[in-house]
């Protein structure tokens, strides 16, 4: 079995504190850029663009929910075609990336950190068997991964008032759209769900760094969440204010994590 480091380890060991210290929904300018190096997993998703979605806890230095759009590329090879191509072939759910140790507000901070290096696996890089095992999932190794576009980055509050019901951010491109859940505080829950687009026209101002979307009447619990192929009615704010009801359909739970974010 392959022990657990990187971004665990710290939790493990008791290095940090649980505390986090900044609201929910500010943007890191304000986190120390100085937090410690650590191994920041994400999980990959899209199959025309690439969108990675950081693997948090409710501790430092991973106590930040962050969501982007990246570039893969590497001298004398197309990662980011070998990554597409593979999800496309084997039909597989999950992709993660396994990258170097980096300090993630770093990604925001003054003087943009803006390209780290990776690796990209089939499946949770965590959580395989065997090193055989990892190794054969690997799909791309020693990546330049390029952030083109920080669509959310916020840190984790123990003082923040969790939402009462479900919230989700849509983002995406093109024609191919995801929702994420919002994770506040303990005990809450990271979701990932491909999407169909939703039936209105949003600016790309108002897409850059995703729309809030809140589902009426549904406990904001894991239990209630949105499910695989569920059709569901969301509501957005509309330019005046108001809220404005549209219907959401489901595709693919494409991440779902509880335990990591159940303290």
């Amino acid at each position: 079995m392959i022990a657990h480091h990187g971004r665990r380890e710290f939790l493990k060991m008791g290095a940090a504190a649980i505390c986090g210290a900044a609201a929910l929904g500010r943007l890191a300018e304000a986190a120390a850029p100085d937090d410690p190096p650590s191994v920041h997993g994400m999980m990959v998703t899209g199959s025309r663009t690439v969108f990675l979605s950081h693997l948090p806890m409710f501790g430092s230095p991973h106590d930040f929910q962050v969501i982007l759009e990246a570039a893969f590329s590497k001298s004398g090879g197309d990662p980011q075609a070998d990554y597409f191509n593979d999800r496309q072939k084997s039909g597989a759910t999950l992709y993660t990336l396994e990258p170097e140790r980096f300090e993630l507000p770093r990604l925001i901070a003054n003087t943009p950190f803006r390209s780290f290096k990776a690796s990209v696996y089939r499946g949770h890089f965590e959580r395989f068997p065997t090193r055989a095992a990892k190794d054969a999932a690997r799909v791309a190794q020693n990546v330049d991964v390029t952030v083109t576009r920080v669509i959310r980055f916020a840190q984790f509050d123990p003082g923040a008032v969790k939402p009462s019901r479900l919230e989700y951010l849509y983002f995406g491109k093109g024609d191919e759209f995801f929702a994420a859940h919002l994770v506040t505080r303990p005990p809450d829950f990271d979701q990932i769900l491909s999407v169909a687009p939703l039936d209105h026209s949003f600016t790309d101002a108002e897409l850059a760094h995703g729309v809030r979307l809140v589902v009426p009447r549904r406990d904001n619990a894991a239990a209630n969440r949105i499910a695989a192929n569920e059709s569901v009615t969301v509501e957005i704010m509309s330019a005046d204010g108001s809220p404005m009801r549209l219907p959401l359909q489901a595709g693919v739970e494409v991440y779902f994590e509880e335990g990591e974010l159940s303290a």
